[in-house]
């Protein structure tokens, strides 16, 4: 079994990956696995400097990432895509859509981004009928393959979910029991834990206890169910 992984490095420890997201890129919004999808197929195209700017590994490695034609074979010969939605927003230039690291001040990857795409990209807010479409659109695109959605983790800030977490995660529970696609919550899967144990401090990313916790689930998910 062959598992590609639409996601971040919350997934990473799930068996039988193929690694394409350490390989190229880590998606957050609906809008960014759809063109990731695209580029592996070899339907869509991303110049420079664009190969670089919408893919984490590129980033973080300051380097192009060229298409190459293992990136097909292992997006063909996957049995499972594991998709995280983590994210509405959406970073774009020239209707490329951004990695986030590129363009977010809070990280010094964004100092090699050109002024260009620096001073003039766009964030967007996608709404709950825009994400649904992009979720019936995703699972369009590769059937018949399996796919499975993984939410965030619903995180609380000074003991309050954080409110465009909390709606996201509510709404992918909907739109997957609406159409019968199998959904994980993490926050139900962790729910013998407490935050603490589970989430740093940022309140993004697991613990190690976390991280094995939850990944101890999702192959435990992956072996019943496929």
């Amino acid at each position: 079994m062959s598992v590609t992984l639409f996601g971040t490095c919350r997934l990473n420890n799930i068996h039988n990956h193929n690694g394409l997201n350490n390989l190229i890129n880590y998606t957050h919004s609906t809008k960014e696995v759809i063109q990731f999808i695209n580029y592996l197929k070899g339907e869509l195209s991303i110049p420079k400097p664009y190969n670089k700017f919408c893919f984490r590994t590129a980033i973080c490695r300051n380097k192009f990432i060229d298409y190459n034609d293992t990136y097909n074979k292992l997006f063909i010969n996957t049995d499972i895509f594991i998709i995280e939605i983590c994210s509405n927003k959406k970073y774009i230039h020239n209707d490329f859509y951004l990695h986030h690291l590129c363009v977010d001040k809070r990280f010094s990857s964004h100092k090699n981004t050109p002024h260009e795409i620096l001073n003039n990209f766009i964030i967007e807010k996608q709404s709950d009928e825009e994400i649904e479409n992009d979720i019936l659109e995703i699972q369009k695109i590769l059937y018949p393959k399996k796919i499975i959605i993984v939410s965030h983790y619903n995180s609380k800030k000074n003991g309050e979910y954080i409110n465009s977490r909390n709606h996201l995660i509510n709404l992918l529970d909907c739109i997957c029991k609406k159409y019968d696609i199998p959904f994980i919550n993490p926050t139900i899967v962790l729910s013998n834990y407490t935050q603490e144990q589970v989430i740093t401090n940022d309140l993004g990313h697991y613990t190690n206890f976390g991280i094995n916790k939850f990944s101890n689930y999702m192959n435990n998910f992956l072996k019943s169910a496929f």
